[in-house]
C-alpha cells in the first residue's frame, strides 16, 4: 500500500463513467448507473431522472413534447393512466438500459418522441422460480391501498410469467366554481358553487404470459392481459346550485396477443382487444333557472384487431434497411339512454352509434454511417385512415442526422411529422352533465386528428450534459375548453380543434454530485407558446405566453452500511395558458426515505409529497366577456410501502394493452 501511495503522480484526474452513448439517432442511457444510490423504486420514477425527460401534468415529456414509452422495442398498448400505473408498479431494478429517440423512425410504429425501456429478461443467478410481493398504503385526504404479487418461471426454452394487482380505496376532492355570466336577455348571473366528490374504487389487473424458444432465433410468445375497474362516485354541490349526483361504472378490458420472431429479421404479430364500460348516473339539482332531474345509461364497447409484419436487412458497407406493414381495424359501439328526465333546457335525445375505423400503414427506412462522425437515419410511412368523419392518405417523413465533431461532443438534427387521433368517446354525439347540471359536456363527431411538425437540435457534452433547442407547430390541436353560453345559464365543455398550437424553446439538463453523499439532477426549460383559434364560438383568440420550468432532484446517502437513502425534490413552473385558460404558477417539494435490508430482499419506503400543499392548479378564464374561476383542492400525500423479493427476482415486462383512445 505504501508503494502505491509513493508512486501516485502529483496530479490526478478523477472522472465519471459516461451516462450515455450514441448509435445513429438513438441515445442509449445507462439507467442503472443513473439511479445507483438514488431513492427510486419503480421504472416511472427512474425515467424522470433521464436528461431531457420532464413530467408535466402527469405526462412524461422529452424535449417538452409528449413521449411514448415502449418496452423492449414494442409499442405498449395502454392508456396514459394505465401505462403510468404499470410503470410505477415495475421495480427499477429490472431495467437494463433506456433508448431515447427524439424522432422515432417509422419502424417503431410510433410518431414523435419515444422512450424505449430495455428490461432484463433473466436474473444473473438464473433461479427457475422468482417472485415479488408488495404492500402499499397512500394517504392524502383518504387512504388507498395496493397488493401485488408476481411470479416468473424460467426453465430451458420455456418461460412463464403471471401477475396480479389489486388496488382499492377512497378519494376525495373539492372544486369550487365562481362564474360571472351574461345572457342575451340582458340578465347577469353570479354563480358560486362548492363541489365535493367522493369516489370508492377497486381495480384488478392480471396477466399470464408464455414465451417458447423452440429453435435457435425462433421465439413464439403469447400473452393474455385483463383489467377491471369499478367506481362509485358521489358528487354534491352547494351554493347557487345545489344538487347531488350518483355515478356507478365499471370497465373491463381483455387483450390477447401473439408474436413470432424469425432469425432472418422477420417479426409477425396479431392482437385482439375487447373493451366495455357501462355507466349509470342519476342527478337531481336546483338551479336559478329551475330544477334538473334525470337518469342516464352510457355504454361504450370497442373491438379492435391489429396485424403487423416487419423486416430488417443489412446490405453491407454500413447500410441497413427496414420495411413493414401494419393493419388496424376497430368498431366502436356507443349508446346513451335518458329516462325520468326533467330539464329547464333542451332535452338531450337518446342516441346509438357505431363507428368503424380502418388504418393501413406501409413504411420503409434506412440508416447508414457516412463516416465515424456522420450518421443518417431516414424513413417514411404512408398511411390510409378511414372513419365516418375522416378519409385520407398521409405521408410521415422522419430524418435524423448525427454529427460527432470531437470526442465527448454530439450534435443531432431531427425533422419529424406526426399525427394523433382523439379518443373514441370525445367523438361520440353524446351529452352529459356535471356540477349539478351547470356544466354541459358535449361530444364532437367532427373532431379531426392533429398534425405536428417538429425541428430540433440536440447537443450532448461528455455524454452527461444535454441541451435541446426546438421549434414545433401543431395544426388542428384539440382541447376541451369551457365556454359560458349566452343563450342559457350553462357552461359548455366540448373538445374542439384549434388552428394551431406552437412552441419555440430550449431545455438544459445537468447531473452533478458532491462526494459520495449527494447526487443531483437539474433541469431548466424555457419556451414561448402560442395558441390560436379563429373559430372558437364568438370569441376567437390568439394568445402567447413565455413559460419556465425548473426541476431539481436530490438524493442523499445517509448510510452506506445500512443502505439508507433520502430524497428531497423541488419542482416549479411559471404561469402558463391553455386556450382561454390562465394557469397560475405553482411549485412543490417532495421528500422520502428508503431502507434496504435482509440482504436487499426487503425494501421499506416512506415518503411525503407536496409537503407545503402548493402544487394546486386553479385555472381562471377572464377573456372577452368570459369570467370563470376554479379553486381545486390540494392535499399532501403520505405513503409507506414494503417489498419482499425471493428467488433473486427482477420482474419481467409483459406486453400491455392499447386503451389510449378509450373513455
Amino acid at each position: 500500500m505504501d508503494s502505491v501511495v509513493h508512486e501516485l503522480p502529483d496530479v490526478m484526474v478523477k472522472g465519471g463513467r459516461p451516462l450515455a452513448h450514441i448509435n445513429g439517432s438513438t441515445i442509449t442511457y445507462d439507467l442503472p448507473q443513473i439511479i445507483s444510490g438514488r431513492q427510486v423504486e419503480n421504472v416511472y420514477d427512474a425515467l424522470k431522472l433521464l436528461p431531457g425527460v420532464v413530467e408535466r401534468d402527469g405526462v412524461l415529456t422529452l424535449g417538452m413534447q409528449s413521449a411514448t414509452v415502449i418496452l423492449n422495442g414494442k409499442v405498449t398498448t395502454l392508456s396514459l393512466e394505465e401505462l403510468t400505473s404499470m410503470l410505477k408498479s415495475m421495480p427499477a431494478s429490472r431495467v437494463e438500459k433506456v433508448e431515447v429517440m427524439y424522432n422515432a423512425p417509422a419502424k417503431m410504429q410510433v410518431h414523435g418522441a419515444v422512450i424505449n425501456v430495455r428490461l432484463r429478461q433473466r436474473n444473473d443467478d438464473n433461479a427457475p422460480l422468482q417472485g415479488e410481493a408488495n404492500l402499499a398504503w397512500n394517504q392524502n385526504h383518504n387512504a388507498n391501498y395496493g397488493e401485488r404479487g408476481t411470479l416468473l418461471y424460467n426453465r430451458g426454452t420455456l418461460s412463464v410469467d403471471a401477475m396480479y394487482l389489486h388496488s382499492h380505496g377512497t378519494s376525495y376532492r373539492t372544486i369550487d366554481d365562481f362564474s360571472h355570466q351574461h345572457l342575451d336577455d340582458g340578465t347577469t348571473h353570479d354563480i358560486t358553487m362548492y363541489g365535493h366528490d367522493r369516489s370508492k374504487n377497486h381495480s384488478d389487473t392480471w396477466r399470464i404470459g408464455l414465451d417458447y424458444r423452440f429453435a435457435k432465433d425462433h421465439t413464439l410468445s403469447f400473452a393474455y392481459n385483463g383489467i377491471y375497474n369499478h367506481d362509485n362516485v358521489d358528487s354534491w354541490q352547494t351554493g347557487n346550485i345545489a344538487g347531488n349526483a350518483l355515478t356507478r361504472s365499471h370497465s373491463l378490458l381483455q387483450n390477447l396477443r401473439a408474436d413470432y420472431e424469425l432469425p432472418f429479421g422477420l417479426t409477425a404479430s396479431a392482437e385482439m382487444t375487447f373493451y366495455e364500460t357501462p355507466e349509470h348516473q342519476t342527478l337531481a339539482s336546483t338551479m336559478p333557472t329551475g330544477s334538473l332531474r334525470y337518469e342516464v345509461e352510457n355504454r361504450q364497447r370497442v373491438n379492435r384487431w391489429k396485424f403487423s409484419l416487419a423486416e430488417e436487412h443489412s446490405l453491407g458497407k454500413a447500410w441497413h434497411v427496414n420495411y413493414g406493414v401494419v393493419y388496424t381495424t376497430s368498431i366502436n359501439h356507443g349508446s346513451q339512454t335518458y329516462s325520468d328526465i326533467n330539464t329547464p333546457n333542451s332535452t338531450p335525445g337518446n342516441s346509438l352509434t357505431r363507428q368503424r375505423e380502418d388504418d393501413v400503414n406501409l413504411y420503409a427506412g434506412f440508416n447508414t454511417n457516412f463516416s465515424a462522425r456522420l450518421m443518417l437515419e431516414a424513413s417514411a410511412a404512408v398511411e390510409y385512415y378511414h372513419s365516418p368523419s375522416w378519409k385520407k392518405w398521409t405521408a410521415y417523413p422522419t430524418m435524423n442526422l448525427t454529427f460527432l465533431p470531437s470526442p465527448g461532443h454530439v450534435m443531432q438534427l431531427g425533422l419529424n411529422y406526426s399525427r394523433n387521433y382523439p379518443n373514441y368517446w370525445s367523438m361520440s354525439p353524446y351529452t352529459s352533465y356535471g356540477a349539478g347540471g351547470y356544466n354541459e359536456i358535449v361530444g364532437n363527431p367532427k373532431l379531426r386528428p392533429l398534425d405536428t411538425y417538429k425541428l430540433q437540435l440536440v447537443y450532448m457534452l461528455k455524454s452527461r450534459y444535454q441541451a435541446v433547442v426546438y421549434v414545433r407547430h401543431t395544426s388542428n390541436a384539440f382541447y376541451q375548453t369551457p365556454y359560458q353560453r349566452h343563450d342559457r345559464l350553462t357552461v359548455a365543455y366540448q373538445v374542439l380543434n384549434f388552428n394551431n398550437d406552437d412552441q419555440v424553446g430550449m431545455q438544459l439538463a445537468a447531473p452533478f454530485s458532491i462526494g459520495s453523499w449527494l447526487n443531483s439532477n437539474a433541469t431548466a426549460v424555457a419556451f414561448c407558446m402560442r395558441q390560436k383559434d379563429d373559430d372558437f364560438y364568438d370569441i376567437p383568440f390568439d394568445r402567447k405566453r413565455l413559460v419556465g420550468v425548473f426541476i431539481l432532484n436530490n438524493n442523499f446517502t445517509l448510510s452506506h452500511r445500512h443502505d439508507l437513502t433520502a430524497n428531497l425534490d423541488l419542482t416549479s413552473q411559471t404561469k402558463a395558458i391553455q386556450a382561454t385558460y390562465d394557469i397560475p404558477g405553482l411549485w412543490r417539494m417532495d421528500a422520502g426515505m428508503r431502507w434496504q435490508f435482509w440482504n436487499r430482499t426487503g425494501i421499506l419506503h416512506v415518503f411525503c409529497n407536496d409537503i407545503f400543499r402548493t402544487y394546486r392548479t386553479d385555472p381562471r378564464i377572464s377573456y372577452m366577456g368570459q369570467d370563470l374561476t376554479m379553486k381545486m383542492s390540494c392535499y399532501r400525500q403520505f405513503g409507506v410501502s414494503f417489498t419482499y423479493k425471493f428467488g433473486g427476482y427482477k420482474e419481467r415486462h409483459h406486453e400491455a394493452v392499447d386503451t389510449s383512445r378509450f373513455k
